[in-house]
């Protein structure tokens, strides 16, 4: 039982060999993102959310000097 929890740490530790991803085509991406968003969970989506909204909130208020 030790060996295998020592296993799964180990997995989780482990950095992909690749640390970006390279795509086709924009719709290839697209999926791929859609994919990956669908599998988070709902703290992580409402983590993200607040983010956008304090990133929203910054830039709305930024005044643009020509």
């Amino acid at each position: 039982m030790k060996k295998e929890e020592a296993d799964k740490k180990n997995i989780i530790a482990e950095e992909p060999s690749v640390p970006y991803r390279t795509f086709s085509s924009q719709e290839e991406a697209e999926k791929f993102t859609m994919v990956e968003n669908l599998q988070k969970t709902d703290m992580e989506k409402f983590h993200l959310f607040c983010r956008m909204l304090r990133i929203g909130r910054m830039l709305s208020s930024a005044k643009v000097i020509k």
